[in-house]
């Protein structure tokens, strides 16, 4: 199997469904502020959150339904493949049970987690350009949502993206076999537990604002947020490719290889989110005015969260697809302690500023761990990160002079970004 041309058109097929999923809540954003206000941003972004973290639960064998299916194939253990799939679509469908407490929670989950299951596996077949397909379906009928209800347009693209996602499942459907699902669920306990907290950092700013801080915080909150969370769709891009052939290479013990593409994957996002955060904190102003809201140092803040994100994310996903899943459980569950440590009091206080510094927090200390426990268990280099450490001086002083702090970047990363761009020209080609 060549490597990069299953990166190069996972990355492709991703770039078009990320780019549509992640940029729809943005587009949502826009809408329901512009139409509804500031206020019912904040308490739709609070049930959609909510939904989306209950999810979480629901979609508990996802990841390692995309783990095991990749590391089959790298067996050449197709059939058990049907032996793990029933059981992992199933489990969503449990939600259903909350339907009498609350529609539109137990539906939005259910949806969630099906569309969660679906993504997961499909790309630990290397089929990723299936996924863009059913994005793309997905759009549409979020389109046609606007039209009727300010959740409707969720309800279509998730329910369209599920649905197809069933049906494209079914003929992988097969009796489970007792040895393949034992693995399943001792390997997704500990992911459970990862997942849970990396959705919980990224939902959780939403509803905990509007409940400490109220819906017009929570709406800023909602603005920004899913600003900056536009760049955490790069790792997502990258991630449905590489997370598949770690577990690939993991299966055939090639662990050289592992450490290789997880310094190449983590220069490569560090250099391009940076350049993102410094383009969006160019457009603050305009971004500001489309939201009717004020971003500034807030805004600096969230953007500094979500690129540590970013670049921590290559390197725990070595951990959780390969035998270090433990670890990488762990270390997202202490930064999302640490958050919502911080949350509770900073929010009351200092609203959106407290929101931002405790996401922030959370996923600093995640990163420090991470880095430490790849470089010790694969050889991961700390020059991986050199794009990133570069980077931050300078966008702490763009929000008051972006073009200077841009410019500045681009020279002394001029070297980096033109072997960034031959690299993947060349995987385009090959």
């Amino acid at each position: 199997m060549d490597k990069r041309r299953v990166i190069i058109r996972h990355s492709l097929a991703s770039i078009i469904a990320l780019a549509v999923f992640g940029g729809s809540r943005f587009l949502y954003n826009i809408v329901v502020a512009r139409r509804y206000g500031v206020e019912v941003l904040g308490e739709v972004n609070s049930l959609i959150s909510q939904a989306f973290l209950l999810a979480g639960f629901l979609a508990f064998f996802s990841v390692g339904l995309g783990k095991f299916t990749a590391e089959f194939l790298g067996r050449g253990e197709e059939e058990k493949i049907k032996s793990i799939t029933g059981v992992s679509y199933a489990f969503p469908l449990l939600g259903l049970l909350l339907v009498p407490l609350n529609f539109q929670l137990a539906v939005l989950s259910v949806l969630r987690a099906l569309q969660l299951t679906f993504r997961s596996f499909i790309y630990g077949l290397h089929r990723g350009e299936i996924y863009a397909y059913a994005v793309l379906l997905g759009f549409l009928g979020f389109l046609v949502g606007f039209l009727d209800g300010v959740l409707m347009s969720y309800y279509l693209l998730l329910g369209v993206i599920s649905g197809f996602g069933l049906a494209y499942s079914m003929k992988f459907l097969g009796k489970p076999g007792v040895e393949e699902v034992k693995g399943l669920v001792k390997y997704s306990s500990w992911a459970f537990l990862g997942g849970i907290a990396g959705i919980f950092l990224i939902q959780a700013p939403y509803f905990l604002t509007e409940k400490l801080a109220g819906s017009r915080v929570a709406g800023a909150v909602s603005a920004m947020l899913s600003t900056s969370f536009m760049l955490s769709y790069m790792p997502q891009v990258l991630q449905s490719a590489i997370v598949p052939l770690y577990a690939f290479d993991h299966g055939r013990g090639r662990r050289e290889e592992v450490r290789a593409l997880a310094e190449e994957a983590t220069t490569l996002l560090s250099l391009l989110t940076a350049l993102a955060v410094f383009l969006m904190l160019l457009l603050s102003n305009l971004l500001g005015n489309i939201f009717r809201i004020e971003f500034e140092w807030p805004f600096l803040l969230s953007l500094l969260a979500v690129e540590v994100y970013v670049v921590f994310n290559p390197l725990i996903n070595v951990l959780s697809a390969t035998e270090y899943i433990k670890r990488s459980a762990i270390y997202s569950l202490i930064g999302a302690l640490v958050s919502l440590l911080l949350w509770l009091p900073l929010i009351p206080r200092i609203h959106e500023t407290g929101t931002f510094l405790g996401l922030l927090a959370g996923y600093s200390i995640i990163f420090l761990l991470v880095l430490a426990e790849t470089r010790r268990r694969f050889g991961v280099k700390i020059a991986s990160i050199r794009p990133f450490v570069l980077a931050v001086p300078l966008q702490a002083i763009s929000i008051k002079l972006p073009v200077l702090g841009l410019i500045a970047y681009l020279l002394i990363e001029y070297k980096d970004l033109r072997r960034a761009v031959r690299l993947f020209l060349r995987g385009i080609r090959s």
